[in-house]
């Protein structure tokens, strides 16, 4: 599914980047410069093992899931839905990536989820 963004007038970020994801080999691009995330929600109702939500820097090059080191990770249990809240928001200084994975989180961690999982990001430029 294609990258979805949004300007909206909200408290906890202007624009929103929603993304359906299922193939961890999928990084998406959600920003091409700096800002600030202040929201993170992720829909993991469709599998029945957790996944991982790994958001990445980068300018240049677009990372590789499993040897790209991710700057950060989100747990997201298995048929379940978690918000993330930054009140004083998560900076990040380039380009944003995402990526969604199953069974490991850290850098090695390339499994597919066996299912879509959403995910939206709320975020300034």
């Amino acid at each position: 599914m294609a990258l979805l963004k949004s300007d909206v007038s909200n408290p906890l970020g202007t624009l929103v980047a929603t993304e359906s994801q299922g193939l961890a080999s999928s990084v998406t691009q959600i920003d091409d410069s700096g800002g600030t995330i202040y929201q993170i929600e992720i829909n993991n109702s469709g599998n029945q093992s957790d996944v991982y939500l790994k958001l990445y820097q980068g300018s240049g090059n677009t990372p590789t899931v499993g040897s790209t080191a991710p700057d950060h990770i989100i747990k997201c249990l298995s048929a379940s839905t978690v918000s993330v809240a930054y009140p004083d928001g998560l900076a990040y200084t380039v380009a944003l990536f995402a990526a969604v994975v199953s069974g490991s989180g850290g850098t090695e961690g390339t499994t597919d989820p066996t299912g879509t999982v959403k995910y939206s990001i709320r975020y300034t430029t």
